[in-house]
């Protein structure tokens, strides 16, 4: 995406979890740029890059990979060599295996499981003391990097059946399109994973310098939205991104381009939980965001840059994305 944004839920609930450790997170938002007086509006977004760097001041100010989140810190480069570690295996099986017995081992914060139930194959991960991650942070953290690890190293998007949450519905669950575009129920007994279990024999096709150089970036390839992977999503938003200043095409000419038909393609976005209209909103409202608060563009400019033909539409459009007005948006962004 060219200019994805995240809620700063997440930075709240990182700053707040260094406060708990009695570290103060002034100095980590300004090494990531981002103003103090936004870091606690729920309305705000910010650049993806912003939050990746903020999550890795957290790691070293914390010295623990579990963000202060769970009693007994995990010592840093743990990623670092379950990464290694699994990346050195023939197949994502055996990948899994060694991952979650390493994890397992060095870490006393959570337990994770592989069970294979016919078809399927679940990864599951249990916290010791879950009143620790009060923002279910940790939680979150660990569904993306139990999809997007075995993504990477099988070079292919695993297409998750259903994930289970331990925890309320919370109200930013719009965010969790973009780390577990599947259906989702909440209030269960543990965090859980589901996909096929054909993914398991799919062979592991990263080599130790690839794991370098991905751990060496983390957690962009984990905390950013992917785009090397074979998700109708990613194909779909890649291909409109690259004609977004001439309009959106049709979901017919979508369908058209990757050679399927409207309903084929249709059923595909579901099962990855997906619509077009969604992409199509997510692309428009980060647009919107950068030409508000980077470039300053006016609100007429910025209506017709993210394809609305009545500027009246596109506030309206924009306080749903966001729950206020672009000029509040734009107030609130540039406040000292």
């Amino acid at each position: 995406m060219k200019h994805p944004t995240i809620s700063c839920h997440y930075v709240r609930a990182l700053m707040e979890s260094v406060r708990r450790r009695d570290v103060d997170p002034l100095p980590l938002l300004k090494i990531a740029g981002i103003p103090e007086h936004i870091a606690y509006d729920r309305n705000t977004r910010i650049p993806s890059e912003q939050l990746v760097t903020l999550v890795r001041s957290t790691w070293h100010a914390l010295n623990d990979e579990n963000m202060g989140l769970t009693r007994t810190p995990l010592a840093m480069d743990a990623f670092k060599y379950a990464t290694l570690l699994m990346a050195s295996a023939p197949t994502l099986r055996q990948a899994l295996h060694r991952g979650i017995e390493f994890y397992n081992y060095v870490n006393k914060g959570y337990t994770l499981t592989l069970v294979e139930q016919g078809a399927d194959v679940v990864i599951e991960a249990k916290l010791s003391q879950p009143e620790l991650d009060p923002d279910h942070l940790l939680t979150e953290f660990l569904a993306v990097v139990w999809h997007r690890l075995p993504c990477w190293l099988i070079g292919q998007t695993i297409v998750l059946k259903h994930a289970g949450f331990s925890f309320p519905r919370p109200a930013h669950e719009a965010e969790y399109q973009h780390f577990v575009s599947c259906p989702r129920q909440f209030n269960q007994d543990r965090l859980s994973l589901r996909f096929s279990q054909h993914y398991l024999d799919q062979p592991v096709v990263r080599n130790q310098q690839d794991a370098e150089v991905f751990v060496e970036q983390s957690p962009l390839g984990l905390v950013g939205r992917p785009t090397h992977d074979d998700s109708y999503g990613t194909k779909i938003r890649l291909h409109i991104e690259a004609y977004e200043a001439q309009g959106f095409p049709s979901f017919d000419e979508i369908a058209e381009h990757f050679h399927m038909t409207p309903k084929n393609l249709r059923q595909k976005l579901k099962e990855e939980g997906g619509t077009y209209q969604t992409i199509k909103d997510v692309i428009r409202r980060d647009s919107a965001i950068h030409y508000l608060t980077q470039q300053r563009c006016s609100v007429t400019d910025i209506a017709v840059k993210v394809g609305f033909s009545e500027t009246g539409a596109f506030i309206r459009a924009f306080k749903g994305w966001t729950g206020i007005t672009p000029g509040a948006y734009f107030n609130q962004a540039q406040a000292n």
